[in-house]
């Protein structure tokens, strides 16, 4: 996949549609690409965030471990990020992410997510969107949980 192919799946991605093109292909030239075999672990529940990641093919597993088990909570497709929570908040990780299947991703380094948010007010807003559309559902989940 070469950078013109990579900015045009990042400007499928919500969070980055408001860029411009020479703002895309920057990213796409910036992140590092990486072939993630099937089980092969991202990044760790509990671990430093370090990079957010683009999934450009296959499905990430998020799993997340609670009473010494590890459990599936969502898994996610082609043009979705994972990892930008962490990087937001400079916590530590809060799942487990692994691939489900053969995947790609462009892993976007910590400073490199930050410096563009912080240049691109029009990210900085999607970004806020998409966290607070997942809190939204994040919210309605719990409620039917319980009711």
């Amino acid at each position: 996949m070469s950078i013109e192919d990579e900015a045009r799946t990042l400007a499928r991605i919500p969070m980055f549609r408001d860029l411009e093109p020479s703002q895309l292909r920057l990213l796409a030239f910036s992140a590092a690409r990486l072939d993630v075999a099937p089980g092969d672990v991202l990044f760790t529940q509990g671990e430093a965030p370090d990079a957010a990641y683009v999934v450009l093919e296959g499905t990430a597993v998020i799993e997340v471990a609670a009473g010494g088990a590890a459990h599936e909570v969502a898994r996610l497709g082609r043009d979705t990020v994972v990892g930008e929570m962490g990087v937001l908040t400079g916590e530590p990780r809060t799942a487990t992410v692994r691939a489900g299947e053969p995947m790609s991703v462009l892993r976007m380094e910590t400073d490199l997510f930050l410096n563009l948010l912080d240049k691109t007010p029009s990210l900085a807003r999607s970004v806020l969107r998409d966290l607070a559309f997942r809190l939204q559902e994040t919210t309605q989940a719990l409620v039917k949980a319980r009711g």
